[in-house]
């Protein structure tokens, strides 16, 4: 009774154990039904970049790297030719092929941008989609678009700038030395010009003052011309002068003259109070010949007794000096027929080129101009000469 409910059950198992087998063979068999297929690539060409050949790659060739040239980047792709599929491709990387677009078998993509791209393909059958087939494009880019060419470019600019900047630099300092070294030289000679004259002047001075005055006026005068020419010599070495030390050296020079002149030249200084007589400079040898010149050609030639007004005022941050006199005025002074008719236009000349000199050292420019005095009546009443001198005043030094 036992053996045979036993050997009952092994058989009622049997049906379980094939309908086991068949659900998995039907389930393997509709997995296997599903699954997406592949396609096909027929050929591919090319131009490839290295060679520069035109490329072709059948079936058994194919490769998911295409190089191809920058001058011919184009590519033809020839897929399997299966009227129950469809074709879709995208470019990534590519304007306007970024998204899924049908196509037939055969594709050609003609002008591909330089750079990296993604071909992929796919197709559809049946519902059913297949695996994407996916291939990299690179299209190089010539080498002055590379980034290393431009930052080369970029730094040989950068460089060439540089050294431009620091010729330019050298030259500009070459040439400002150069020139300081010739109006270095033309001040010394400037002022080598000017000061023998005056010396020449005072020494004919000499011989009036004896004929004129006798022993006594002459040893005035000696002591006067010693002390100026004291003077002289020590203004020789420096390029400017204080206001204190211009007055009391044109103060001097005024005497000396007035010495062997008939009658005695009157001198009257008006300076504004603003300025500080001790630290405010003037060009050296720079007032004098205005002063010589206010004497020779305006003063000795009236024969009468002569003034000298010399005005030192502050302008915003210059000092204006005004020199005027109560001589003949240059119209008539040009008309004399005096040894002194042609030295007048030398040493106003000597001067401008030496506030020419000057004004290379100074960003406010110093500035000369005569200007002629006339009475109501018209007569000439004298001369004023006006410079313009920056409080600041800088030398060479």
């Amino acid at each position: 009774m036992n053996h045979e409910s036993c050997q009952t059950s092994s058989l009622s198992k049997y049906p379980i154990i094939f309908l086991f087998i068949f659900l998995f063979i039907g389930l393997k068999s509709g997995a296997q039904n599903k699954e997406a297929f592949d396609i096909g690539i027929s050929q591919i060409e090319y131009i490839d970049a290295e060679t520069e050949q035109l490329t072709y790659l059948d079936s058994k060739s194919l490769t998911n790297e295409l190089r191809l040239s920058r001058n011919y980047n184009h590519v033809y792709i020839e897929l399997e030719n299966s009227p129950d599929v469809e074709y879709t491709f995208k470019v990534t990387g590519e304007a306007g092929l970024g998204d899924w677009e049908k196509t037939t078998n055969k594709i050609h993509l003609v002008g591909l941008s330089r750079g990296e791209h993604e071909l992929c393909i796919r197709g559809k059958r049946n519902g059913l989609s297949s695996n994407v087939q996916q291939f990299k494009i690179y299209i190089s880019s010539p080498f002055y678009l590379e980034w290393w060419f431009i930052s080369l470019i970029i730094l040989v600019v950068v460089f060439v700038f540089y050294m431009f900047l620091v010729l330019e630099s050298k030259l500009l300092k070459e040439r400002k030395d150069r020139n300081l070294q010739v109006s270095n030289l033309e001040a010394k000679a400037y002022r080598a010009q000017m000061n023998p004259h005056f010396i020449f002047n005072a020494l004919n001075g000499m011989q009036t003052a004896m004929i004129l005055g006798g022993e006594r006026e002459f040893n005035k005068y000696i002591t006067s011309f010693s002390k100026l020419i004291r003077n002289t010599i020590e203004m020789s070495s420096v390029d400017r002068i204080s206001i204190t030390d211009e007055i009391h050296y044109i103060t001097n020079y005024i005497e000396l003259q007035g010495h062997r002149l008939e009658e005695k030249i009157d001198l009257e200084f008006n300076i504004d109070p603003r300025i500080n007589q001790d630290e405010v400079y003037l060009p050296c040898m720079m007032l004098q010949p205005i002063v010589e010149n206010s004497i020779v050609h305006g003063i000795i030639p009236k024969k009468e007794s002569g003034k000298i007004t010399i005005d030192l005022i502050q302008e915003d941050e210059m000092l204006k000096i005004c020199v005027t006199d109560n001589g003949i005025g240059r119209k008539a002074a040009a008309k004399q027929r005096e040894k002194y008719a042609k030295h007048k236009s030398f040493a106003t000349q000597i001067m401008r080129d030496r506030i020419n000199i000057f004004n290379y050292y100074n960003d406010r420019k110093l500035k000369f101009r005569i200007e002629d005095l006339y009475n109501d009546d018209g007569s000439a009443a004298g001369t004023r000469d006006i410079l313009y001198v920056p409080l600041d005043l800088k030398t060479r030094h």
